[in-house]
């Protein structure tokens, strides 16, 4: 599989045209409106609407030419989630930590974390992810969703997208969220802040929200932010 390259200042190892990868900007303490970096993703495009229809330039630029070339071969691509800061996550994390009806805990924490991220963790917060069509599991077993996503395995590497959550089991992915097939991940930038992720962030970093001394014990970093799926041949 080959992916887009990424150009990057020699000497400052600063990303061109793309966000810094600062310690804030990895915790997704980020207000997207506010950097030059992201752009709205335009209505013709998502469902979504301002404040969260922000992604990277680079990131929305890949994915209208995937968009393009798909509807050629009769699949349409809908952006139904973008980019979410620290504080968005923060709420739908609490939402979720509150309505729960698993006992307070570690378990508690271990159910949400099947389909959503605790904040400062989020591959959401980058810039660099999208979320297509639905994020239902059962439209992606309608024949609609069987065709569209085998059109992305089959199509959205040659525009730098992959799919960073894909089945676990022996020998496949073992750790993070289950399978989401709406999920993907442009990899020329996502991969560059998650390998910066590894080397800024710990565990005393992920703190302010319900559930949060439980980030140790669930191994959080290891097994979800770390814990996706690699394109083939990277």
């Amino acid at each position: 599989m080959v992916l887009c390259a990424l150009p990057l200042q020699l000497g400052a190892q600063e990303i061109i045209g793309a966000a810094q990868p600062t310690k804030d900007f990895l915790l997704g303490k980020t207000h997207f409106e506010k950097d030059t970096n992201f752009v709205e993703i335009a209505p013709q495009y998502t469902v979504l609407r301002r404040p969260n229809n922000f992604i990277q330039k680079r990131t929305l630029e890949a994915f209208i030419k995937m968009r393009e070339a798909a509807l050629k071969d009769g699949v349409k691509l809908t952006a139904t989630s973008a980019s979410r800061n620290f504080w968005v996550q923060r709420y739908i994390w609490e939402q979720k930590w509150q309505k729960s009806t698993v006992a307070a805990g570690a378990a508690r924490a271990r159910s949400i974390l099947q389909y959503n991220s605790m904040c400062g963790t989020s591959r959401h917060h980058w810039g660099t992810e999208l979320d297509f069509n639905s994020p239902k599991l059962s439209y992606w077993n309608t024949p609609d969703g069987i065709k569209t996503y085998k059109w992305l395995c089959e199509n959205a590497h040659k525009f730098g997208f992959y799919q960073p959550y894909t089945v676990k089991g022996p020998g496949l992915r073992e750790h993070g969220y289950n399978e989401e097939k709406w999920h993907w991940s442009y990899f020329p930038l996502s991969n560059i802040y998650m390998q910066k992720y590894k080397e800024l962030i710990s565990d005393e970093d992920l703190k302010g929200f319900l559930g949060e001394k439980h980030i140790g014990e669930l191994k959080v970093i290891e097994h979800y932010v770390l814990g996706v799926a690699m394109p083939p041949e990277v």
